[in-house]
């Protein structure tokens, strides 16, 4: 499996001649569009969810309620998912995580539904959270920045999840002397730590 980093939090995966595209938002270049063969969605906010131009795509979009209340003109073609549950979207296994989006500030609460996508047992998407996996990875997406992100959470969750190799996402709002102060806090002997720029890849073995 290929795994190619787009701005932000978009990840594209291919495997077989199919390609899962994850978190699609108002970032995301083109590119990252082409030839999907299905969509998940963590959530509803729109640097992970860009309506438009998922709309304008005729695949399948694995998403939670609050997503596919934005999407109602997609018809069957949207299918809503809880965490705990298992499917299969364009001969990918995904399984499904969590519930909540993080705090951003306690006096607004949650600010909307979040779930986590666990592909092919391998490659781990938590969308706007700290949600963990039920099981080792081989490759962790882990969040480096945005407004409900904090250094301490985001080095736990990356040292607690058992995983070949992490990968910084959700770092759009970080200048490039930001990005690359992440090694430092991410990076292990037994888990190195990836800073993919936008359009590069990694291979998932």
């Amino acid at each position: 499996m290929k795994l190619t980093k787009f701005t932000h939090a978009c990840v594209r995966l291919e495997k077989d001649g199919k390609v899962l595209l994850i978190d699609p938002g108002s970032f995301s270049e083109d590119a990252a569009f082409e030839k999907a063969d299905a969509i998940l969605v963590t959530h509803e906010h729109q640097d992970h969810l860009d309506v438009d131009r998922v709309a304008a795509l005729d695949v399948p979009v694995y998403t939670n309620a609050g997503v596919a209340a934005q999407l109602t003109a997609l018809g069957e073609r949207v299918h809503v998912v809880e965490g705990g549950q298992s499917f299969e979207a364009a001969g990918f296994s995904v399984s499904a995580y969590g519930k909540d989006h993080a705090v951003i500030l306690p006096e607004w609460g949650v600010p909307c539904e979040n779930i986590g996508f666990l592909v092919d047992d391998a490659v781990y998407h938590p969308g706007d959270s700290f949600t963990q996996p039920d099981r080792a990875v081989h490759t962790n997406l882990v969040p480096i920045s945005g407004p409900w992100f904090a250094l301490p959470p985001a080095v736990e969750y990356a040292r607690s999840i058992k995983s070949q190799q992490t990968v910084g996402i959700h770092d759009a709002l970080l200048s490039p002397i930001g990005q690359s102060m992440f090694s430092r806090f991410l990076n292990a002997d037994d888990r190195p730590y990836l800073g993919l720029a936008p359009g590069e890849s990694t291979e998932i073995d």
